[in-house]
């Protein structure tokens, strides 16, 4: 079952389909880039003004996974 995605996680060239993880932090999203129709994972952070260390820790997974094979 999918949730509906709320308005304000709208994203120009993206169609968020599914949430995959909801935590207090962020949220996973299942989604597919317009341009070439490929799937693609989306993190937004929850959090209105995180803090640097969560800004760091967000960009240390995005570092991590832009490097994984698949």
């Amino acid at each position: 079952m999918t949730t509906a995605i709320p308005e304000v996680y709208r994203i120009s060239g993206y169609k968020l389909i599914e949430i995959l993880y909801q935590g207090s932090k962020a949220k996973v999203y299942r989604a597919i880039r317009m341009v070439d129709q490929q799937p693609v994972v989306i993190k937004i952070l929850q959090v209105e003004s995180p803090t640097f260390n969560e800004l760091l820790q967000f960009r240390n997974q995005y570092s991590i996974a832009k490097n994984l094979i698949h």
